[in-house]
């Protein structure tokens, strides 16, 4: 999970809190006075007792107890702080859950559905019952704890819909959701299960390759899960589950709470990923715009070159013909000849005429401005 790692020395740790009260030095490293206490224990590092500031402040002289050095020469402090819950998604987090009771019997029609289901449902390798046909991925547990999960699962169900959440079968392969604002969040009721790595049997040891690789153990724990929290929801809490004293009946309205600040937390993920396609689709239209106007003017450039090359090739043209109209005069010469000299300047005339831009200057314009009317393949 994000967060901030500080480094510090124990020297420099044991100053700070012997110069200000411990909340405010737990404030700096955005820990609780708890936190910090608990690292200073770790680390061996004397703190003041309680009432040492109040007689502080009346004027007692109180000399710290010195910082002993550790045994193990490791003077290094390293505080890790979460990332904390940015301010939106802290004021959802920091309603007050709802009490949810949970009914004897199901009632909810998905749950009923689920429960149909999974009835006759198949074991799987790690003992988890599953459809035969059909999909309930929003529940997986083994058969012993299926009862109670199908509860859990109604009470929930019901407790969302009484909020005007609404829960979705999943079509296929996709999870169940519940649309908070309706941003879909994808829920589940799993059990937890212990692995160990395979020994093999003495009959195992003869075919290793066809042994299990690992050992499976039910624990008939069971998890509250949201499965689509985005990876950029920093510290949202995903997940609710049993524990030495703790039951998951027991969070059903924490649980709720925190669908409503996943939901935000998705949300927000969602806008940011639309903003950010936004900005890349702008600067890939900017990127080609530039390299089209690049194109274009390459093309003009290339288009105007030309048509200089063809008019000073027109020019030089016919003054090829005024020269050679010039000798011809000076000479004395055949009809015959002078018709053949004349051919020659006739077609010398056309060609410099059909080199010259400026025979027909419009629709060398054209061309120049709208070249798409003559090369229909063009697109601008």
């Amino acid at each position: 999970m994000p967060g901030t790692r500080i480094r510090l020395t124990r020297e420099e740790l044991y100053k700070k809190v012997w110069a200000a009260p411990m909340r405010t030095v737990a404030q700096e490293f955005g820990l609780s006075a708890s936190g910090l206490a608990n690292v200073c224990r770790k680390h061996n590092v004397p703190v003041p007792p309680v009432g040492h500031w109040t007689k502080i402040e009346v004027g007692h002289k109180i000399t710290p107890p010195p910082l002993v050095p550790e045994l193990s020469g490791n003077e290094a402090v390293h505080i890790y702080v979460r990332e904390r819950l940015s301010p939106e998604l802290a004021a959802l987090a920091a309603e007050i859950p709802p009490k949810v009771t949970i009914p004897k019997e199901l009632s909810h029609a998905l749950a009923l559905k689920t429960e149909k289901l999974l009835a006759s449902g198949k074991e799987t390798e790690k003992k988890l019952i599953v459809p035969k046909a059909g999909t309930a991925s929003h529940l997986l547990v083994s058969r012993d704890q299926l009862p109670r999960a199908l509860r859990i699962t109604n009470a929930l169900f019901l407790a969302l819909g009484e909020r005007g959440h609404v829960v979705s079968w999943p079509k296929k392969d996709e999870h169940l959701t519940v649309s908070v604002d309706g941003e879909p969040v994808a829920i589940s009721v799993r059990e937890a299960i212990d692995s160990e790595k395979h020994v093999l049997t003495p009959a195992e040891q003869k075919h290793p390759w066809m042994a299990p690789k690992w050992d499976y153990k039910l624990t008939a724990r069971l998890r509250l899960s949201i499965d689509n929290l985005p990876y950029s929801s920093g510290p949202v809490r995903g997940t609710w589950a049993d524990g030495r004293i703790q039951l998951v009946e027991n969070c059903l309205g924490d649980f709720i709470v925190g669908v409503k600040v996943a939901a935000a937390a998705i949300k927000k993920s969602r806008l940011e990923r639309e903003d950010w396609a936004c900005r890349r689709e702008e600067e890939r239209k900017q990127r080609e715009d530039k390299e089209r106007k690049a194109q274009e003017h390459k093309r003009r450039a290339e288009f105007i070159t030309e048509l200089i090359g063809n008019w000073e090739e027109a020019q030089r043209v016919r003054a090829f013909v005024k020269a050679m109209t010039e000798c011809s005069g000076l000479l004395d010469l055949s009809e015959e000849e002078k018709r053949d000299i004349q051919q020659v300047v006739d077609w010398t005339n056309e060609y410099a005429e059909s080199l010259d831009p400026f025979s027909d200057l419009p629709d060398s314009v054209d061309e120049f401005v709208h070249p798409e009317r003559k090369y229909a393949w063009l697109k601008w």
